[in-house]
């Protein structure tokens, strides 16, 4: 028995390295399936972070504000298509740069919502300080507001029409009246003076003048009275089409080459065609007047929809390639009576101004001196409205 021992305990050592072989074994095998597991699990914790960084970005580029994204250092991570239009940066041209390079670092600041020219738009900017610990820095909403200026200007220079149309009405009034006697008695002596050739010719300067001071007051009291517009369904097309015929031959008189675009479909809108055939001709006619060396008259149509007023539009451009405007005068070209022409009365465009606004619509002019001017003249097509549910 004694001389078996060893062999016993060798047997016994081989029974439980064998049974710690199994269980290392299964050991091992759970081990195995445990990282399988836990390799799926990282697997999907990938694929789901993969999938909401793809829904973000998603999100981002389908939004119409646009968002910039600056972390804690500076440096401008995120910058969707929306911003790309707004500030004519590319994604590329950005991404990784300091934000003060680029943009102004007064726009980083908590609770302060901003309106800032950029280029030729007005741009609101919105930011607001990232949350949490692991994103540290901003977020900056930016909005287009370029459309919302143009129509709040537009209701400032109609306020102050108005205001000075009271003015006006009252000194029209005012001077008609002792004009009117002026007129009569001009009349009376140009009879009695017959046949002295040195008087009458005074007296026929007074009339003249006295006709020119009556047209100026008719001028003025359109302005102040407009015609009362008659709204009918009508073609944009019709009335616009009738105002270049109309000038086709004082344009080739004046060497001006004209462009057309016009829709080839119907433009229908409720509006009243006499009226909208003044706003034609007076802004042609202020073309052809900045053109006095000739040049091109380009006229187009496009339809656009206003975020603002949340109707589709029909915009006419009016674009010449004259003498431009310069910038202290554009802003007050739809002012009553302001003309840069030596007989011009200045009240072309403040008739302008104010049919458009009877219409419901927007004028809109930009100018560069020594390259041209362009009107737009946006008018709200039938139907043009939102719907509501």
């Amino acid at each position: 028995m004694e001389d078996r021992a060893p062999l016993d305990l060798l047997q016994e050592a081989f029974v439980n390295f064998s049974r710690a072989s199994s269980e290392l074994e299964r050991h091992y095998r759970s081990l195995e399936e445990r990282v399988r597991e836990l390799t799926r699990q990282l697997a999907e914790s990938l694929d789901e972070r993969r999938r909401l960084g793809d829904l973000l970005c998603s999100v981002l580029e389908s939004i119409s504000a646009g968002v910039v994204v600056v972390e804690r250092e500076g440096l401008i991570v995120a910058f969707n298509r929306a911003a790309e239009r707004m500030t004519s940066f590319r994604r590329e041209e950005v991404e990784g740069k300091p934000f003060g390079l680029l943009f102004p670092e007064r726009w980083l600041r908590e609770g302060r919502v901003l309106e800032e020219r950029w280029g030729q738009k007005w741009i609101r900017v919105v930011p607001s300080p990232l949350k949490g610990e692991a994103a540290r820095g901003w977020v900056l909403v930016l909005e287009d507001v370029t459309e919302l200026k143009k129509w709040q200007q537009q209701a400032m220079r109609n306020e102050g029409l108005s205001a000075m149309g009271e003015v006006a009405a009252q000194v029209a009034h005012e001077i008609r009246n002792p004009l009117g006697v002026i007129k009569l008695f001009a009349s009376l002596l140009r009879k009695e003076f017959n046949g002295d050739s040195r008087r009458e010719e005074l007296l026929e300067h007074i009339l003249i003048g006295v006709k020119e001071i009556e047209g100026v007051l008719g001028n003025l009291l359109l302005f102040v009275r407009p015609q009362a517009p008659v709204f009918r369904t009508i073609d944009l097309r019709a009335p616009l089409r009738e105002v270049l015929s109309f000038v086709a031959p004082l344009l080739e008189e004046n060497g001006i080459r004209m462009v057309e675009r016009i829709s080839r479909s119907p433009l229908e809108i409720e509006g009243d065609g006499e009226l909208l055939k003044q706003v034609f001709y007076n802004v042609v006619l202020n073309a052809v007047q900045a053109m006095p060396e000739g040049g091109t008259l380009r006229v187009s149509t496009t339809r656009r929809r206003s975020r603002i007023k949340g109707q589709r539009m029909v915009e006419v451009v009016v674009a010449d390639s004259g003498v431009g405007i310069p910038p202290e005068d554009l802003q007050r070209i739809f002012s009553p009576f302001f003309t840069t022409k030596e007989r011009g009365t200045g009240l072309g465009l403040t008739v302008v101004h104010r049919i458009v606004e009877v219409h419901g619509g927007l004028v809109e002019v930009e100018s560069e001196v020594g390259k041209g001017t362009t009107f737009r003249i946006s008018i709200p097509l039938k139907g043009g409205s939102r719907r509501r549910r």
